[in-house]
């Protein structure tokens, strides 16, 4: 459960990706049916690709996910546009056992897209900083220092920043940060640690994603709709190296003249997803997590 200053912090989150959204932002092509490609997995290139997109925050050493349910709010397109991009993320959040929000639900998935991102991105840091949570309390967690520079200063079509939260093993809330007077790090009902387990695991608490409608030019908006959705349901790196994996992460890499790019979420997206979710909540390490990942991505060949 999301605390109160974690609801607050969403609320703001909605506010001020509303007033950032330009109306102006250029159109996105039409979505067409998307294709679905099949391609064999071997344990190698599963655990090359898993390392590959697979972020988390070294101070967790644990990949976070959504608990229960998701709420998303796009602001900057047209309203069927948008819709569908909601939907599109509801869709695949489902898959995985996730609920959408109730209607007037706090949005937890903020998906601004805008026809300056790089300005749109920083003007945000700048104004409410408190909104990407960096180093904001013990129990909150975020990439580092210089994944939040790429984030505000790294040119790409889309750009995407999370904030995970630490809780005990069964999902409470930690008592609190020490410089408020709590005990730091320490869970209100504690689950025993072991090798194989920690007593505490990483849930997601909310995501802010930046499209740059100028830079994503004439993508077919399934295909960006499930690129959005691949990095709101999962952590992924920005920099992962995906080129010749059949990913919906490759769709804004360069290719060559004659090769097409993906029009959806592929086979390996929807297991990787499928894997995360599947994976041991309160794993000892992200090792432990990407081994069961990918023996789960292996199992559904």
């Amino acid at each position: 459960m999301l605390r109160l200053g974690m609801r607050i912090a969403l609320t703001l989150t909605t506010a001020f990706c509303l007033a950032l959204a330009f109306s102006d932002a250029a159109p996105i092509a039409a979505a067409q049916e998307p294709a679905i490609v099949v391609t064999g997995r071997t344990p190698e290139s599963t655990q090359r690709f898993i390392e590959q997109v697979a972020a988390a925050p070294q101070t967790a050493d644990q990949l976070a996910r959504w608990d229960h349910s998701i709420c998303t709010a796009v602001a900057g397109l047209p309203r069927r546009q948008a819709e569908f991009i909601a939907d599109r993320i509801a869709q695949r959040a489902n898959a995985v056992s996730l609920a959408p929000g109730a209607p007037g639900c706090v949005p937890n998935v903020s998906v601004i897209v805008t026809a300056d991102s790089d300005a749109a991105a920083q003007r945000m840091y700048a104004e409410n900083g408190a909104l990407f949570a960096f180093q904001q309390s013990s129990n909150i967690t975020t990439l580092d220092q210089a994944a939040l520079n790429d984030f505000l200063h790294t040119q790409r079509p889309v750009r995407w920043w999370h904030v995970s939260e630490r809780l005990s093993a069964d999902g409470m809330a930690l008592s609190g940060d020490a410089s408020q007077g709590g005990i730091a790090n320490a869970p209100s009902a504690r689950s025993a640690g072991s090798r194989l387990q920690s007593d505490t695991r990483q849930d997601l608490s909310r995501v802010i994603i930046i499209v740059d409608a100028r830079r994503v030019g004439s993508t077919q908006l399934a295909a960006l709709a499930d690129y959005v959705s691949m990095v709101a349901l999962a952590q992924i790196n920005a920099h992962a190296q995906v080129r010749g994996y059949p990913t919906i992460l490759s769709l804004f890499a360069e290719r060559a003249a004659n090769e097409q790019a993906p029009t959806a979420m592929t086979e390996w997206d929807t297991a990787f997803l499928d894997g995360l979710y599947h994976s041991t909540r309160n794993a000892h390490s992200v090792g432990q997590q990407q081994s069961e990942i990918s023996q789960r991505m292996l199992s559904s060949r």
